[in-house]
């Protein structure tokens, strides 16, 4: 080990936190909001008058929030990257599970009147027990069995690269539904939401995916147990919160969900970060 090596290794041997991870975090939260400022401007151009955006805008307003991810991530983690393979093959699985299961499980509860008229506490437990639980279980899923017995997977940090990925690529699959769910979409309306999707799955797969690395890296496999069920309760709220800012009578609310999810994001980011160096 050399000099250099050891000053970057915690007790233990534990390798302190990498920055860029945390930058590209920021950056990757900056860089949405500025992607739904600028779809914002060119919405009239992406659609023809009178008529909304049909799907093939659609699939490219999906994908933007994956791709800047990606982009960000690699530019600012260029010193000690981790493989660009197992990133891509764990944002994969996150969104091939979320086809598989998340989507299919959703709607059919949903599809369910029942409920659509149940009152605050019901709504609250069905956002945190079905569906927070059931999308952090296959964000665990996609990291579990891809990326966590590789021996690239060594830091604390890279737990938090990977669940954020997973979170990335489910997110990634449940807004390419939302875009071709429909026959055309409204692009400015649609952006935000696919943003705010796209921050919050990142924000909650980023928290798993630390705990993750605290199970592996100091062999306390009960972590990733307690990171799925903080996670999952944390993505249940964030849900039910969602739909009481958003929705208000019949009219939908879109800004006021953004503001919702960057909050999230940076919070989670900060606390994050706080809690990486308290561990370094």
């Amino acid at each position: 080990m050399t000099a250099s090596t050891e000053q970057m290794m915690g007790p233990q041997g534990t390798p302190l936190p990498r920055r860029s991870i945390w930058i590209a975090q920021a950056l990757t939260i900056a860089g949405l909001i500025a992607y739904v400022l600028l779809v914002q401007v060119l919405a009239p151009s992406l659609q023809e008058p009178g008529r909304r955006t049909g799907a093939a805008v659609g699939l490219l307003l999906a994908l933007v929030p994956a791709v800047l991810w990606l982009v960000l991530f690699y530019v600012q983690d260029a010193r000690e990257p981790e493989p660009l393979g197992y990133v891509v093959r764990v944002a994969l699985a996150g969104a091939v599970l979320g086809g598989a299961i998340v989507l299919p499980v959703v709607q059919r509860v949903f599809a369910s009147a029942g409920w659509v008229n149940a009152g605050p506490l019901i709504g609250l437990l069905e956002s945190i027990l079905i569906v927070g639980a059931l999308q952090e279980f296959c964000v665990y899923l996609a990291v579990r069995f891809t990326v966590y017995e590789v021996n690239e997977f060594d830091e604390v940090a890279d737990g938090v690269t990977y669940g954020t990925a997973a979170g990335i690529g489910l997110a990634a699959m449940l807004n390419l539904w939302f875009v071709t769910a429909g026959p055309s979409i409204n692009p400015a309306p649609a952006a935000i939401r696919i943003v705010v999707i796209a921050l919050g799955h990142s924000a909650f797969g980023g928290v798993l995916g630390y705990f993750l690395g605290l199970a592996k890296i100091h062999r306390q496999p009960q972590r990733a147990v307690q990171g799925l069920v903080l996670a999952a309760v944390l993505n249940g709220l964030f849900t039910y919160f969602l739909r009481e800012v958003t929705q208000s009578g019949l009219t939908y609310k879109p800004w006021n969900g953004l503001v919702l999810a960057a909050a999230v994001a940076v919070i989670v980011t900060l606390i994050l970060v706080r809690r990486g160096h308290a561990k370094a």
